[in-house]
């Protein structure tokens, strides 16, 4: 659990070093000069480089897991010169890892309003209480249960249960993630529904939507299948056609809206398996009305992709990919779909960091053996993610599961990486010559030096342990918003 107190004292000093005055309230919305007592604070956004006022800011951390950022009505669109931008943008970004290295989440807000009231300092207050005093049978970080051929997760009011194809080996991390035959939700009424696709990530999400009075068959449950469908029709797509480079601009960029969408999916499913995602999701669900695109030229359509022979696995994905071209032309021309805009707000870059003494000695133990990346990076996620929850981590995974080895490639030098670039030095160099006496215990011995009679061989190096993974090519056409979006900042 994190100090609270030391927390606030610390936000304070951050604050204080560069706006003034700041206002300070208890947890009780009350003002108050202490601040290690203080749980929001209220000041004046000034510019130091034009001196400007810009409008004013609340920070919350009345819930202990997460800091709030509220900001006064149209803010961003006061700043008159990149500089100010980029000023905002630093400043937002220092409060982001300020969050993160306190195991709190992070949430950006307009208040919609020049400042807050009193009225709404008590209503965050009561919405504090409510989240303290609502039962919550679903933990963020859920354990499996079961037996051989059986795996269970529970979610309170429901469970996902899993039926295996071959026997779980509990010795093996993520093995009960694997092998799956069969997937189903079920309530405690003892109701039991089968899932059409063996996609974890449904599983849970559905499961959560279940055990918070959903049903597998209503409009949000559909919704969700639907999700899971359209990741299925796209994968095989995605797989074969990522790499390749295409002769005319048009099909180059249906293959990068189509990777772009099944990212998107992927991401959106993973999230709602976490309880406040899926509050998130349920409180702005509408129904998608949207069809399939009905005239295009499946033929025409096919003849862009054509090698030497067209694979007819290709042919249910092509709906699905003229579909998330033409959604891209749109968002292109500022036509941007609502389901789109939640999807990147859900995206939330980490949520599990090994901070914790057993979550890291649970690490030590996971990367004595070869973490296999697993199709699209789904089998080295679910082997980590209680104890490293980051998008962007799991994005090398699904990257190094397109590589020479597919599958079957060991992706703990993604993991070293991304400790070594999230401040985790000391574990990243003590993975990094973990893996460097693994590849020197696999050398071949010289015969001389277990026989002096023997003929010397040429010593073979060792394989060079390189300090991160290689990382696939930027896209030259990157603009900056996207890189906003990516790094969590709208």
């Amino acid at each position: 659990m994190n100090n609270i107190e030391n927390i606030a004292e610390e936000l304070f000093n951050k604050v204080r070093s560069r706006f003034s005055p700041v206002a300070l309230f208890s947890e009780d919305g009350k003002s108050t000069d202490e601040e290690r007592k203080a749980r929001l604070f209220t000041f004046p956004y000034k510019s130091m480089i034009t001196g400007r006022k810009l409008g004013m800011l609340d920070l919350s951390i009345m819930d202990e897991r997460a800091l709030k950022i509220s900001f006064t009505k149209n803010m961003p669109f006061n700043f008159r010169v990149n500089e100010e931008e980029r000023e905002w943008e630093s400043f937002l970004q220092g409060l982001r890892k300020f969050a993160k290295r306190n195991i709190m989440d992070f949430d950006v807000r307009d208040i919609s309003k020049d400042m807050l009231t009193p009225r709404d300092r008590m209503k965050i207050v009561n919405t504090k209480n409510g989240i303290e005093n609502e039962s919550r049978p679903v933990s963020e970080s859920i354990q499996w249960s079961g037996t051989t051929r059986t795996s269970i997760q529970d979610f309170g009011e429901a469970r996902l249960v899993i039926r295996h194809s071959e026997r779980v080996d509990e010795e093996k991390p993520g093995a009960r993630s694997r092998k799956i035959e069969s997937m189903f939700v079920e309530t405690t009424q003892g109701e039991r529904f089968k899932l059409p696709y063996n996609r974890l990530s449904l599983g849970r999400a559905m499961t959560q939507h279940v055990a918070h009075g959903g049903r597998v068959y209503d409009e949000a449950g559909q919704f969700i299948t639907g999700m899971a469908e359209e990741m299925n029709n796209l994968a095989f797509f995605v797989r074969s056609t990522r790499n390749r480079q295409f002769e005319d601009t048009e099909t180059n960029g249906m293959v990068e809206a189509a990777c772009s969408r099944y990212n998107k999916l992927r991401e959106t499913l993973q999230g709602l398996s976490r309880t406040r995602n899926y509050h998130n999701f349920a409180e702005n669900f509408v129904p998608d009305d949207t069809d399939l695109i009905e005239e295009y030229d499946i033929d025409a359509l096919k003849e862009r992709f054509v090698k030497k022979m067209f694979d007819d696995r290709l042919t249910d994905a092509l709906p699905y990919v003229y579909r998330a071209y033409q959604q891209s032309m749109m968002e292109d021309n500022g036509l941007v779909k609502e389901f789109s805009e939640w999807a990147d707000d859900l995206t939330e870059g980490e949520w599990a960091t090994p901070d914790d003494p057993e979550q890291v000695e649970e690490l030590r133990k996971i990367m004595q053996k070869p973490i296999l990346a697993g199709p699209d990076g789904d089998q080295a996620s679910t082997a980590i993610e209680d104890i490293i929850g980051s998008d962007a981590l799991n994005q090398a995974f699904a990257d190094a599961s397109q590589g020479p080895e597919g599958d079957r490639t060991d992706v703990r030098l993604n993991i070293i990486a991304w400790l070594g670039e999230n401040g985790y030095d000391q574990l990243a160099a003590e993975f990094k010559q973990l893996l460097a006496q693994q590849v020197t215990a696999q050398q071949p011995v010289d015969p001389a030096a277990q026989d002096p009679n023997a003929q010397a061989q040429p010593q073979v190096p060792a394989q060079q342990i390189p300090a991160q993974p290689a990382q696939p090519a930027a896209r030259e056409n990157l603009d900056l918003s996207k890189l906003r979006v990516l790094a969590g900042l709208k």
